[in-house]
This record gives structure tokens, sequence and C-alpha cells, in this order.
């Protein structure tokens, strides 16, 4: 009786605060209804997925959305150049500070029309870079490494060179937003078949800066999800970690006109600091 009257306590201090911590749960305690009421108007929608995971414990700390939508498979597009540069730098295929030559062909971005390193790669988007490490993989190491990982189907289905930017440029392999979740809880974990500094310069390079004690790391992308192009898919993913929590998060908008990614990174950001998810100093 007294335990249960405990517990009413806690519980009803808990509704008065808005607080979401739970006692022995790791983590930031943060305000679910207002998180909620804050992304409805600005990347909310019937399409959406929101979802913050504690590294720790593997607790789901929020969702945002329906089930299925959370685990509808979804092109994971550039999103996948986390899995791509691990196994490539853990194959030794790989030299971060290697400049690879541009072929001279046209991009369909300027920026991307010159000779780059790995970290310029990622800053850039520069899709042929990208194209040539899968090319150099290739299909069996894929399919073993990605079946490792549980990545998705874990395997290349569809076009070898950009089978993870969705049906319309010929790619067949989907992830869903739980499924995001999960690869990059066990990235932060070390629990992936990769060598430890392969992780590490893949943290470097997804690095977004100090948000006060806490370290933000992530990578938006966009892509067709439909053959046709009538249909895209928006990412915003990944890690909070700081002393008094570590966290991972997935995003993602599928509709006929989602906002791009790196939109869904500039609203959602301010929102996840006002709620306490990130510390604000």
């Amino acid at each position: 009786m007294l335990l249960t009257r405990s517990l009413l306590l806690i519980a009803a201090a808990l509704a008065l605060s808005g607080c979401d911590k739970l006692p022995g749960r790791s983590g930031p305690a943060f305000d679910k209804a207002q998180l909620e009421a804050a992304l409805d108007p600005s990347v909310g929608g019937p399409d959406t997925c929101v979802l913050v995971d504690d590294v720790k414990t593997g607790s789901e700390l929020y969702r945002y959305g329906a089930q299925s939508v959370c685990n509808r498979p979804l092109a994971p597009c550039n999103t996948f150049n986390i899995p791509l540069t691990l196994i490539a730098l853990d194959d030794a295929a790989l030299n971060p500070a290697e400049v690879r030559k541009w072929d001279g062909k046209i991009q369909p971005y300027k920026v991307w029309e010159h000779d780059t390193d790995l970290a310029g790669a990622w800053r850039t988007g520069a899709a042929w870079y990208f194209q040539r490490l899968a090319r150099e993989i290739g299909p069996a190491r894929f399919k073993q490494q990605l079946s490792a990982f549980d990545y998705g189907q874990g395997a290349v289905v569809g076009n070898p060179e950009a089978f993870w930017q969705g049906p319309a440029a010929g790619g067949g392999l989907f992830i869903s937003t739980r499924g995001q979740a999960a690869f990059l809880r066990k990235a932060a974990l070390g629990q992936l078949p990769v060598k430890p500094q392969s992780l590490k310069t893949v943290q470097a390079l997804s690095a977004d800066g100090m948000r006060g004690t806490a370290a933000l790391s992530d990578i938006g992308a966009s892509c067709p999800s439909t053959a046709d192009d009538s249909r895209s898919v928006s990412w915003w993913v990944g890690r909070i970690q700081g002393p008094d929590r570590d966290l991972v998060f997935t995003v993602s908008i599928e509709s006929q006109n989602p906002l791009p990614g790196s939109e869904i990174r500039s609203r959602a950001l301010p929102i996840f600091t006002r709620v306490g998810l990130l510390p604000s100093t």
C-alpha cells in the first residue's frame, strides 16, 4: 500500500511539472507536451515520424507519429553516407586525407565540380565521391556488412552506385525511421562490427558543435521516394551526447512536398533546445 501511494505521488508530481523523466531512467528531463505542441505546426503531420531514444538503456523517450509511419520503409538518401563511410574506412579502401579527383563531368551543383577529400565530400554532399566509394566496396562486401549492421534489407538492391537514393535513381534499399534509430544507437555504443577509429572518424565528420555541455552530431538528407518523383523523403538524424544525456534522434517526413532535411534541422533544433533535449548553454 505504501509503495503504491509513493508511486502515485511521483506520477502526480511528474504530471504537474510536465517532466517526462522517470525515476531510474537516464537522459534529460523534458516537457513532452511542449515538444508535441511545438513539433506539430513546425515539422509535424500525418507523414512525420520523430523518435528520441536513450543510447544507454534503449528506451524510447519520445515518439511523434503513428507506429505505422515510424515503421515505414524509406529510402535512406544521404544518411547512408554513415554506413557507406564506415565500411570504406574499415576496409582501408579510404584514406580520409586523400584528395580524390573530380572526373570533369558536369554535376548538378557547381560545388561538386572540384577535387575533394572525405571531409569536403561530407560537407558538400558530393554524390560522385560516394558513388565511387560504392563501386570500390562492391555489392558482395555491402551485403556482408549491411547484414551485420542489420541495416535495411541488408544488401545492395538496385543501382549499385545509387541504391540508397530511392527508386527514381534506381535504388531499392529502404530503412524505417525506427531502423535508423536502432542503427545509430549501435554505432553510439560501438556495437557495429567496425574498427573504433572508423566510428570516431564518422563521429567527427558529422559533428555539429557543442550546445552547452552536449555535443551534437547530425546529418540531413532528401531524395525522391517514388520512381515517378511524385513523393520524396527527408531526414534529420543524429546524436546528442553530454555528461547527463546520450540520445539518438531520427526525424523523417515522406510526402509529396516534404521540407528539405536542412529545413527540418533549422526548425527542430531550436525546439529540442527549448524543451530541454539539448542544453541551452
